[in-house]
């Protein structure tokens, strides 16, 4: 099963592929990532780095999985998209149901077999991070591992005139598919709002806005993948928070 296809990246669309639940996964996920980048214009070189990347991520959910004999229940996805923001970037993630262990950079000898996955990845990206999510797929609970590689120079998101009105019916299917209800509506001052269990998004003739307690965040409106996992992670790190 394929949700998106590369063409729909540019346009501020997304890829999610479920990844087999043995051994052929790491390749799986690198022939997977090649096809998508190769015709949104990426260099080999950057190609190359993204394959390395995501075999580490992929390889390591796996072998955790194997360790504590759950490869049966792994639900190991990836997931590929484009942003704008805070960096025009290609955010690659594998999606993973077991939110009790976390990857970590260790300091490793050159010549140890293990402990370099995430040290290798952070070297070959332009970012890399961790944090709470759902399926794309499933609607399951669980954590992504992701990293970022820069967009190629002749990148160029698709123009499209987004009303606030439909966007916002975009993004509500979005997180409905992840399993996050939201209502809609609009306030005096014409103002197009989303909320969520934990939040309250404004969606104006550009960009989202929402605050999560802490800082305003802005996001444009092409960046809907985006503001939808950012959305998602807030809603599974912070579950009894009330919209701001």
């Amino acid at each position: 099963m394929l949700t998106g296809e590369p063409t729909d990246i540019p346009a501020g669309g997304a890829c999610a592929f479920p990844l087999p639940s043995d051994a052929s996964t790491a390749s799986f996920a690198r022939s997977r990532l090649a096809a998508t980048m190769r015709p949104l214009g990426f260099a080999s070189d950057q190609i190359e780095d993204g394959e390395l990347a995501v075999s580490e991520l992929a390889t390591n959910a796996y072998t955790y999985a194997s360790s504590t004999g759950r490869v049966s229940a792994v639900g190991q996805e990836l997931w590929i998209w484009a942003r704008t923001c805070p960096t025009p970037e290609l955010v690659v993630s594998i999606f993973d149901t077991q939110r009790e262990t976390w990857p970590v950079i260790r300091d490793a000898e050159l010549l140890d077999e293990h402990g370099k996955g995430l040290s290798i990845v952070a070297a070959v990206s332009a970012g890399t991070g961790t944090h709470f999510t759902r399926s794309r797929l499933t609607a399951t609970p669980g954590k992504c591992v992701w990293f970022t590689l820069a967009l190629p120079t002749s990148w160029q998101m698709v123009d499209q005139a987004l009303s606030p009105t439909l966007t916002a019916c975009q993004l509500s299917d979005a997180l409905k598919a992840r399993g996050i209800s939201t209502n809609y509506r609009r306030e005096g001052s014409g103002a197009t709002v989303l909320s969520t269990r934990t939040l309250s998004i404004w969606i104006g003739s550009k960009t989202f806005t929402w605050h999560d307690g802490h800082r305003c965040t802005h996001q444009s409106l092409i960046d809907l993948e985006e503001t939808a996992e950012r959305i998602t992670s807030h809603h599974e790190t912070h579950p009894s928070a009330s919209p701001a």
